[in-house]
Order: structure tokens, then C-alpha cells, then sequence
């Protein structure tokens, strides 16, 4: 439950400012009155619950989440990946023509960089795929793969990619 005007929640003890510029201090929900506050449109409510609407459309009317179609979500996360890893091949690529125009070995450090890439990118590619293995057909299993798919894809192992040769840790 908190203090809200229109959807947009007002903290307790903390300054706000109103929509047409007018600042209040930290006490001024706690000690106006009940015709103060609606005066200025504040109304008491529920908290509303936040989603991620990447994953979800949001809640439905006994509060449970509304999950996105996982197969749409699974295509665009599979795209998205390869687009990734294709965006960081770009511009590593005049290095292979070079190699091929002037009949030499390319760099190995890169070379092996490049295959790291396309590596972790399969890699990835398979663990959102994976992700439609859980669950069953039950009304409820594209809840299960679209939380599944969120909690990967927003971890810690996802977005991490190796550095080129020129910008790796030493």
C-alpha cells in the first residue's frame, strides 16, 4: 500500500515534486490532510507489482504473471545472440581478407579469438533452446520456459562474451 497520483507511486519521507514543478519536502505526506492530498489527486493503493516486459505482458486479474509466447521469445533471443556475435566479428573481418589477398596466416591470437566467439555464441544458442525442455503441456509450461529463458538471459552468463586479443585482461 502506498500514496500514488495517477500510477506513479510517491515515496514516504522522501522530497517529491509534483507534476506541474512544485517540490515538497520528506514530511509532507505524513503530515498533510486526507483533503490536502486529494486535492492534488493522491490517492492510498496497492503497491502495483512490477514485471519485466521483455519476458511478460504483465498480471492477471488473481495477480499471476502473463508470460509472452515463448517460441516468439525464444526466436528473438536466438537472433539476438547471433546478431551480438556477428557485431563483434564485423570488425575483425578485413584481418581474415587480408590473410586470404596476401597468402598468409592470420594472426593466431586472433584466429583463435574469432572461434572463441562463434563457439560461445553456439554455446548460448543452446542454453536458450534448452530452455523449451522445461515444463510440460500444461496450460502453465510457457510460464516455466519464458522464467527459465528471463533467468538466463538476464544471469550473468549471458551476456558475457571474451574479449578481442587487443582489449583482453592481462
Amino acid at each position: 500500500m502506498g500514496y500514488y497520483i495517477g500510477s506513479r507511486a510517491l515515496p514516504m519521507d522522501r522530497p517529491w515534486t509534483a507534476d506541474n514543478g512544485t517540490q515538497y519536502p520528506a514530511n509532507w505526506l505524513r503530515l498533510s490532510s486526507s483533503d490536502e492530498r486529494a486535492a492534488l489527486g493522491i490517492t492510498w493503493g496497492d503497491v502495483v507489482k512490477q514485471h519485466d516486459q521483455k519476458f511478460y505482458w504483465g498480471y492477471d486479474a488473481d495477480g499471476n504473471l502473463i508470460p509472452k509466447t515463448y517460441t516468439d521469445l525464444q526466436a528473438n533471443w536466438v537472433a539476438q545472440t547471433k546478431q551480438t556475435a556477428n557485431a563483434m566479428l564485423i570488425p575483425s573481418d578485413w584481418r581474415v581478407i587480408k590473410a586470404k589477398e596476401t597468402s598468409k596466416t592470420m594472426n593466431a591470437g586472433w584466429k583463435t579469438w574469432r572461434q572463441t566467439i562463434r563457439t560461445e555464441c553456439a554455446t548460448k544458442v543452446t542454453a536458450i533452446e534448452d530452455c523449451a525442455k522445461i515444463g510440460d503441456v500444461s496450460p502453465h509450461a510457457d510460464l516455466a520456459r519464458v522464467q527459465a529463458l528471463a533467468e538466463y538471459v538476464t544471469g550473468s552468463d549471458y551476456p558475457a562474451w571474451t574479449a578481442d586479443p587487443d582489449n583482453a585482461a592481462e
